[in-house]
């Protein structure tokens, strides 16, 4: 065996045993993709957001059409009924979207909540009869 070759392994593994340096490379990619993380994870919440104030209209534009009816007398309370059925799914789905824990402290999330309280208390007083003469 060749002792020149030995004295070329130790060299090899002595420079592949090196640190690398915690400012370069990996830490770079780490750093990306991190803030890539995070600005997709606020973009989400952003999208969440606007999918609530889109929901949050639509009962609002059904709550208006619902007093249009009601000031109506030609409107029968039996024509009312699917628009009520309809004005109570949509609160349903918007108070569970609103229960989740990231809306939990933003004023969307109180705001959706009053517009669902506003909007339960409509539904009950038709179902309770509250408009029958």
């Amino acid at each position: 065996m060749d002792i020149r070759q030995i004295d070329n392994l130790l060299a090899l593994k002595t420079s592949s045993s090196r640190k690398a340096s915690t400012t370069g490379g990996f830490g770079e990619i780490y750093n990306q993709k991190l803030a890539a993380i995070s600005e997709t994870d606020t973009q989400a919440q952003l999208a969440a957001k606007k999918a609530l104030i889109d929901q949050s209209s639509r009962i609002m534009d059904l709550l208006d059409e619902y007093a249009g009816h009601l000031s109506n007398p030609a409107k029968s309370l039996k024509e009312l009924d699917p628009l009520v059925r309809t004005i109570q799914n949509q609160v349903d789905l918007v108070a569970a979207k609103a229960a989740d824990p990231k809306f939990a402290t933003d004023e969307i999330g109180a705001v959706v909540t009053d517009l669902a309280l506003t909007a339960n208390v409509a539904v009950l007083k038709f179902q309770r009869g509250d408009f029958v003469d």
